[in-house]
């Protein structure tokens, strides 16, 4: 009976948990509808507003985009226009590719011929060989900025025209050093976008607004900026080469050098159209053992906000220890269900997420494929990313990989 009640405890306190993320994602995003009416996910206002909020472009700091490239990304020509038609900044976009033959390189060419008059400029090759390809990419890039502000933003981000003037408003404030948008997953035609998408809308984007309520460092880096000053204050993007989650260990390093992480109320797409389901399940593994790398304790309290699969380990343990009160834990299973069903339905309408009631009945599905990859990270941290494979130590440190280390020279495995 004392396992019965535990487990009990653990559902109610993950159905508690994950309303109160759900609550905590609508007061930010009403905050953002009270003072611009139809401020929404991929649904901002023109920014060169008449009452003041946006000066007049020249008054604004320059803001220099870096966007690393490699390959092409789903819908990958539209998510570049997308920064075509940008409102309310002064700006710089620098693309950044490793290879000459890289097939972005072509659509980037086809959007310069289209808009002779862009400021879209290229970086290939250069940033010094680190480690993590993706800093490689922002290390070549930066050095040709000139912006005082640094807006990183993934192949697969799609924004409106005002989403970047109405994120970088934040630096106004001379405090904040590092900025980041909310992200949404859309366009999702298969299962394993539709699970990828899920597992975003229903984990990562209340997750990263719970982290900013408790005060936690959380920096997911798809859509985010830093300025000028907290960049060269933190040792720049080269001081992050040989960490697989440059983005955790610039908002650790950030807030360690006195300055504030805001999250911004303005979101952004991630565009996901064809990923397979093995694709999605290997992001979420990946991801999974960089949160084991920076804590393993709070990455174990992460089972909490995922209650259905605790619900169903009830079901079975009432089955083998207490039949008698099968009756009762399946109402509470059945009622787990429903509510994990409504809180997703919920976060779809509030982002105005392009989906509908019948992408939010994967949502258990969902949880239970979260639920079994959570597991991953007690067993192995090695990982695969775009080819590029490595063991985590510490801090997501990137380590040579057990199948390319010499014999003895690896010795225990990193805690």
């Amino acid at each position: 009976m004392v396992v019965i009640i535990f487990l009990v405890g653990l559902v109610l306190a993950g159905l508690l948990l994950t309303t109160w993320q759900v609550i905590l994602v609508l007061r930010l995003l009403g905050r953002a509808r009270h003072q611009h009416p139809v401020l929404a996910i991929g649904e901002n206002p023109h920014c060169l507003e008449s009452n003041g909020r946006f000066e007049n472009e020249r008054t604004e700091p320059l803001v220099s985009i870096l966007k690393p490239l490699s390959g092409l990304e789903d819908e990958i020509e539209e998510n570049l226009l997308s920064f075509s038609n940008l409102q309310g900044i002064t700006h710089e976009i620098i693309l950044s590719v490793a290879d000459p033959d890289d097939p972005a390189l072509d659509v980037i060419a086809r959007i310069q011929a289209r808009f002779s008059g862009s400021n879209f400029s290229v970086v290939i090759g250069g940033g010094g060989g680190t480690p993590n390809p993706k800093v490689e990419r922002l290390v070549a890039a930066a050095r040709r900025s000139r912006g005082q502000i640094l807006f990183i933003s993934d192949s697969n981000i799609r924004v409106s025209p005002g989403d970047i003037a109405a994120t970088v408003a934040a630096f106004r404030d001379p405090e904040v050093g590092c900025v980041s948008n909310l992200f949404i997953g859309d366009g999702a035609r298969t299962l394993g976008a539709m699970i990828e998408s899920l597992h975003l809308i229903s984990f990562v984007l209340p997750g990263c607004v719970f982290a900013n309520w408790a005060g936690v460092p959380c920096l997911v880096g798809k859509s985010m900026a830093i300025s000028r000053e907290a960049y060269l204050a933190i040792g720049g993007f080269e001081a992050f080469g040989n960490v697989l989650a440059e983005d955790q260990a610039m908002a650790i390093a950030i807030k360690r050098a006195g300055y504030k992480l805001e999250l911004s109320s303005t979101g952004v797409r991630n565009v996901i159209v064809g990923r397979s389901l093995r694709g999605a399940l290997g992001r979420q593994v990946r991801w999974n053992k960089i949160r084991y790398a920076f804590s393993k304790l709070a990455y174990t309290s992460e089972f909490l906000v995922n209650p259905l699969p605790l619900s169903l380990l009830l079901c079975a343990g009432s089955c083998l220890l207490k039949p008698s009160a099968l009756h009762g834990v399946l109402v509470l299973a059945a009622a787990t269900s429903a509510v994990r069903f409504l809180q997703v339905l919920i976060l779809m309408r509030t982002t105005m997420l392009r989906s509908n009631w019948r992408q939010a009945l994967l949502a258990p599905l969902q949880d239970l494929l979260q639920f079994a990859a959570q597991f991953s990270a007690y067993f192995s941290n090695e990982v695969n990313w775009r080819g590029h494979r490595a063991r985590l130590g510490r801090g997501s440190a990137m380590l040579m990989p057990e199948s390319q280390a010499p014999p003895g020279a690896l010795g225990p495995t990193p805690t």
